[in-house]
C-alpha cells in the first residue's frame, strides 16, 4: 500500500486544499475592500488590512504543507493520547488567560481575545479558536484509541467533562462559539460511535444553561428580540440585522462589483467579520453568493470522499468532525447574515479577518487533507496504474 498518493492524482486532496485556498485569497479581498473606506494607520503592522495579509500568508503556508504530515502521529502511541491531552488542558488554560486584567482585551464590552508583545506592533489571539479545534483533536484521538468502551456510561461522562472544560472560560463571554463547540462536540462522539441515546441526558442541564445565559444579559435578550422584529425596534441590535439585510439586498443579481460596497462606509458594524458574508453579497450579487455556497458545498464533499477512503476510524472521524465543524460555523455565519437566525458573533472560516480563526481553519483543512492522502483504497481517478504493452 502506498503510503501517501503523488499531488497529481489525489483528486480529492488536491480539490480539497484548492477549495481552501480559493476562499482564502476570497476573504483577503474582502477584507482589503473593507477596510479601504477607513483611514487607517500609516504604519503597514497596525493596519489590518496588511495583517489579513500576513495571516492569508501563513495559512497558505499551513495549509500546503501541513497535509504532508501524518495524521497518525496526532495520536501517538500508547493506550491514551497523552501529548494531545496537554495539549487540551493548555488550550484552557490559555483561554483562562481572558480574566487575567492586563493580557485579556476588550471587544464590543466582552473579553474574547488575549494580548501578546507591545502595544503598539503585538497581537491578539482568541484562544476560544485553538480550545474548539484541540478538543475535537483530542477526541478523535482519544474516542477512535483501541480497547475504549465507546458504549459506556464512564466514557460519555468522561466526555461530557472534556465539554465542560472547553466551555468554561467560553459560553459567558462568547455564547455563539460555545454552542459551536457543544455541536462540534456532540458531532465528534457520535461518528465515535457513542449511542445517541446518551445525549438525552443532557437536554434538562443544556435546557437551563441556555436560559439563563439568554436571559441574564440583556444585550443578548435585545438581539434576540431584534431578530424576531428587525424592522420594529430602534435598537443597536436591530441596526445590525437591518443593515446585513440591506447589504444582501443591495447586492441584486452580479453586485456593485469588488470594492464599490457602500455599507462598508460606517453603515454595516463588522463587515470584515461577523457579517463579511453580507458585505460580500453586496459586491459580489446573488450570482456571487450562490458560486460560494457552491464551493462550500464542494468542500463538504471532498470531505465526505476522504472520510469514506480513509484507512481507519481515527481518519473517518477526522474528517467528518473537523469538516463539520468548519461547514457548521459557515452555516451559521450565513445564517446570521440572512438573519435566519439571531447575531451570534461567529466568523466565516477561511475568509473572516482575524488571524487565530483563519490559520487554524486552514491547519483543519490540512489535516482532512492528510487524511485524503493517505486513502485506505483509491477510485480510479486517484490512482493509475501504468499499463505494459508488449509487442
Amino acid at each position: 500500500m502506498l503510503n501517501r498518493l503523488p499531488w497529481r492524482n489525489a483528486t480529492t486532496g488536491r480539490m480539497l486544499l484548492l477549495c481552501a485556498f480559493t476562499m482564502i485569497c476570497l476573504g483577503l479581498v474582502m477584507v482589503f475592500s473593507a477596510v479601504a473606506s477607513l483611514d487607517e494607520s500609516t504604519d503597514w503592522y497596525k493596519r489590518r488590512d496588511m495583517r489579513q495579509a500576513v495571516f492569508a500568508g501563513i495559512a497558505a503556508i499551513a495549509l500546503f504543507l501541513l497535509w504532508r504530515i501524518d495524521y497518525r502521529k496526532l495520536a501517538g502511541t500508547g493506550p491514551f493520547p497523552r501529548w494531545m491531552f496537554a495539549l487540551f488542558l493548555l488550550s484552557v488554560v490559555v483561554g483562562a488567560l481572558v480574566l487575567v486584567p492586563g493580557i485579556r482585551h476588550e471587544a464590543g464590552g466582552k473579553f474574547r481575545w488575549i494580548k501578546i508583545g507591545p502595544k503598539s506592533f503585538g497581537f491578539r489571539i482568541q484562544p476560544s479558536e485553538i480550545i474548539k479545534v484541540v478538543m475535537v483533536l483530542f477526541l478523535a484521538c482519544w474516542l477512535t484509541r483501541p480497547g475504549v468502551k465507546i458504549r459506556s456510561w464512564k466514557t460519555f461522562g468522561l466526555g461530557v467533562l472534556v465539554l465542560c472544560l472547553a466551555e468554561a472560560f467560553v459560553i459567558k463571554a462568547d455564547l455563539g462559539t460555545g454552542i459551536l463547540i457543544a455541536m462540534v462536540w456532540g458531532m465528534t462522539l457520535l461518528l465515535a460511535g457513542v449511542p445517541w441515546h446518551r445525549f438525552l441526558a443532557l437536554i434538562p442541564p443544556a435546557a437551563a444553561a441556555g436560559s439563563y445565559l439568554m436571559f441574564s444579559d440583556p444585550y443578548r435578550l435585545n438581539r434576540f428580540k431584534a431578530w424576531l422584529n428587525p424592522w420594529g425596534d430602534d435598537t443597536i441590535s436591530s441596526y445590525h440585522t437591518r443593515q446585513s439585510l440591506l447589504s444582501v439586498f443591495s447586492g441584486d443579481w452580479f453586485g456593485m462589483g469588488p470594492g464599490n460596497g457602500v455599507r462598508k462606509l460606517g453603515f454595516l458594524p463588522e463587515d470584515s467579520t461577523d457579517f463579511l458574508f453580507a458585505s460580500y453579497c453586496e459586491e459580489w450579487g446573488f450570482v456571487g453568493a450562490v458560486l460560494l455556497i457552491g464551493l462550500w458545498l464542494m468542500l463538504l464533499r471532498q470531505c465526505q470522499k476522504a472520510a469514506s477512503r480513509a484507512e481507519d476510524s481515527l481518519g473517518r472521524v477526522l474528517a467528518v468532525a473537523l469538516g463539520g465543524m468548519l461547514i457548521l460555523q459557515a452555516i451559521l455565519h450565513i445564517a446570521v447574515n440572512l438573519v435566519l437566525l439571531p447575531p451570534t458573533g461567529v466568523a466565516l472560516p477561511l475568509m473572516s479577518a482575524g488571524g487565530t480563526g483563519l490559520v487554524l481553519s486552514a491547519c483543519c483543512v490540512a489535516v482532512i487533507g492528510s487524511v485524503a492522502f493517505r486513502p485506505g483504497h483509491w477510485d480510479d481517478d486517484e490512482l493509475t496504474t501504468p499499463t505494459l504493452h508488449v509487442h
